[in-house]
């Protein structure tokens, strides 16, 4: 007989409880404080979509928004308990398996980024049984086919357990799966999807039709996917978008791929079929500036896609080069003209904290920010995070083990004593940067200047014009479906309640 699963995705509740409270004290520069956009979590969702196929008995839950006697009747009424963690959740997570574990009785399998790279953390706890090693499509069924017959478990590859004589017993890697066509589709029907989407600031389904990134940052974990980009075929995209449409007829998408844009053709051949199938929706993705150009960017822009996330980190070309990140200041600039001569709104994703950081490396970056001008700024403090290069660097600087610290990659926490700066001149730089660049985005000048140079693309280029027309044509008609949906307050901003949200804003001086 099958076991019945249950899969949670664990998340700091002190972390939820300090993104409320900043939120609320006033003279606090919300962008600190803000929480991270409440989203379904995609891991566990396709892992419970590969376990229906094989005809278990399956259920998820996310802990950003269930409740602890919600978890509990969950742990009781399964017969295995698996839990999905990231490094700053991964206390909560241990929580969760020594309850599951040790109150109710279950047998407990770790998931994700942390058991990966410390399953140690959670077999040494007793909060585990088992943790996955890597992606678990495949390795999760293996486990629950011989849970119960141990001397199975040698031949299961990606797990590691505590072995007879009481030691960890690390089993070889299991080979990333090739064909990302050949994973299900996200059990979205597994969640109360209306709900999640009530929770967001901009309602909107994720999307994951990709997995790894063939970059080395140094302050990005890649032990889930060892640098092995693996992609959907752009029909099963589309076809995903188009059911996703008709059940659930959200607002807007956002694909979570760590870098949607590496293959340009097959970028180009998704916003081809979005167009040909005359589906209407408006869409984000995360990307980097050097992997665009006028032509992906007119696709993008016409498919629907309204802003796109760039990981820049810094604007110090030194700093760029301590991290890996193969960037240019050249090819920033570049970029960045683009996205703004053919219209795309974009935000970039900053970091300081880096362990070679100068004071000049925060002024460049500065001088970045207001020369390329985006739309949106998010900068973070950097966390080191076990199993990347640059936690190997910071381990002598740690204040204590990263899974003991209530983190946040968003938020500000002090896990490490920087060489130069002290954790206090940290914030103010990151202050000082979010008030210049509202200063530089908000001035008439450069709002003028952007119309400009919006304008003089057009001139050289005609075919934005054509553009152009057809874009507003596609945006009147998603305009309509959406006010005419349970979403239509999506277009409401200011009525809806932002304390509540908890959305950011800067207050310039």
């Amino acid at each position: 007989m099958q076991p019945k699963v249950a899969l949670i995705y664990a998340k700091s509740q002190a972390l939820r409880e300090q993104a409320a409270a900043l939120f609320a004290q006033d003279g606090v520069a919300t962008g600190n404080g803000a929480r991270d956009e409440i989203i379904p979590p995609l891991g566990i969702a396709i892992l419970a979509a590969g376990l229906l196929e094989r005809g278990y008995e399956v259920k998820i839950y996310d802990d950003s928004i269930e409740d602890m006697d919600t978890l509990r009747a969950a742990m009781e009424w399964a017969d295995v308990v698996g839990i999905s963690t990231l490094t700053p959740n991964a206390r909560r997570a241990r929580e969760l398996g020594l309850i599951a574990k040790t109150e109710i009785g279950r047998f407990v399998i770790m998931g994700g980024p942390h058991p990966t790279t410390n399953p140690e953390f959670f077999l040494g706890a007793g909060a585990a049984d088992i943790c996955v090693q890597g992606e678990g499509d495949l390795t999760l069924p293996e486990i629950l086919e011989s849970y119960k017959d141990r001397s199975k478990w040698p031949e299961i590859l990606g797990m590691t357990y505590v072995g007879d004589d009481g030691q960890l017993v690390r089993n070889p890697r299991r080979p990333l799966i090739k064909k990302m066509d050949d994973v299900p589709y996200p059990a979205y029907h597994l969640y109360d999807m209306p709900k999640f989407l009530r929770l967001m600031i901009n309602p909107s389904v994720n999307l994951i039709t990709s997995r790894g990134c063939p970059y080395a940052c140094t302050f990005c974990d890649a032990e889930m996917t060892p640098r092995q980009y693996r992609a959907m075929s752009p029909t099963k995209v589309v076809d995903l978008i188009e059911h996703l449409l008709k059940t659930y007829n959200p607002p807007q998408f956002m694909f979570f791929d760590d870098l949607f844009t590496i293959q340009k053709k097959r970028v180009k051949a998704i916003c081809e079929e979005i167009i040909r199938r005359g589906l209407f929706f408006e869409w984000s993705c995360e990307s980097r500036l050097d992997t665009m150009d006028f032509e992906l960017l007119r696709w993008m822009k016409k498919a629907g896609c309204v802003k796109i996330y760039y990981g820049l980190e810094s604007g110090s070309p030194d700093v760029l080069v301590s991290v890996k990140k193969g960037l240019t200041t050249e090819k920033i600039l570049a970029a960045a003209k683009l996205n703004r001569e053919v219209g795309m709104t974009f935000k970039y994703f900053l970091m300081y904290g880096f362990p070679q950081e100068q004071e000049k490396d925060h002024r460049m970056t500065e001088w970045i920010v207001e020369q390329t001008r985006p739309d949106q700024i998010h900068l973070s403090i950097l966390q080191p995070i076990p199993g990347t290069e640059i936690y190997e660097q910071l381990k002598p600087m740690l204040l204590k083990d990263m899974a003991e610290v209530d983190f946040h990659y968003w938020h500000g926490t002090e896990s490490f004593k920087h060489p130069v700066f002290t954790f206090q001149q940290l914030h103010a730089d990151r202050e000082r940067l979010l008030k210049i660049h509202a200063k530089t985005t908000r001035s008439l000048k450069n709002r003028l200047l952007r119309k400009l140079e919006r304008l003089s693309a057009m001139i050289r280029n005609p075919e934005l014009i054509s553009d152009w027309f057809e874009v507003r044509r596609r945006r009147k008609t998603y305009q309509a479906r959406v006010r005419s949906s349970e979403w239509s307050y999506a277009f409401e901003r200011e009525k809806r309640d932002k304390v509540a949200l908890q959305v950011p804003e800067v207050k310039v001086d």
